[in-house]
């Protein structure tokens, strides 16, 4: 990750979501799976060969634009002034004509904090937002993984890298609910952090 603000992803009110950047991960991974962010140079000061999770969410659902802005559990993550969480909500696409076939022509951008509206096609472009209620978020609080077999990207990739070594992600899995909450954020976003410690 190059940037962490508690926008993408949205690890508030109870859900992670992912419904901006990564088009490519939103279109192609469906429940079930799991996707993991790490910490980089850019976003910590952190070299490759020592990044630390950042979060690690399993999908427990994927659903298109339409029906994110649609579904009253997820109007809080539309941005508004309510809280420091809620200026970061990711829920800024608005179907203009509901229930069409998919165009990324038919989503205005509402609005945000974070995105303007050249980010518009490169997001929409995704399809999908996904959806976690299975997850832990570290924020600032980052933590080593290197324990673990986990196979972590050396640089930014639009579709990410899969570990395929089922039994050192169970073991991940297992020492992370041992030891930390679940489906919320352990601390809050990097950039938060270093701004309060300015």
């Amino acid at each position: 990750m190059t940037d962490d603000t508690g926008f993408a992803p949205n690890p508030f009110f109870g859900f992670l979501t992912l419904a901006t950047c990564k088009p490519l991960i939103r279109k192609k991974k469906g429940k079930g799976v799991y996707i993991a962010g790490f910490t980089s140079k850019e976003l910590c000061g952190d070299p490759p060969g020592q990044e630390r999770l950042v979060y690690i969410m399993k999908v427990t659902d994927k659903i298109t634009f339409d029906e994110y802005w649609a579904d009253e559990r997820y109007y809080v993550k539309k941005p508004s002034r309510n809280s420091i969480e809620a200026t970061r909500g990711d829920n800024i696409y608005q179907p203009i004509l509901p229930g069409k076939p998919f165009s990324i022509d038919n989503y205005r951008q509402a609005l945000n904090f974070f995105h303007d509206e050249t980010r518009r096609p490169h997001d929409v472009s995704g399809q999908f937002a996904l959806v976690s209620e299975d997850f832990y978020y570290f924020g600032s609080g980052a933590i080593p993984v290197d324990q673990f077999n986990i196979v972590i990207p050396r640089t930014q990739t639009p579709h990410g890298v899969k570990t395929d070594n089922e039994t050192e992600i169970e073991k991940l899995l297992a020492y992370l609910a041992s030891r930390y909450p679940k489906n919320e954020p352990v601390q809050m976003p990097h950039v938060w952090s270093s701004k309060l410690n300015r």
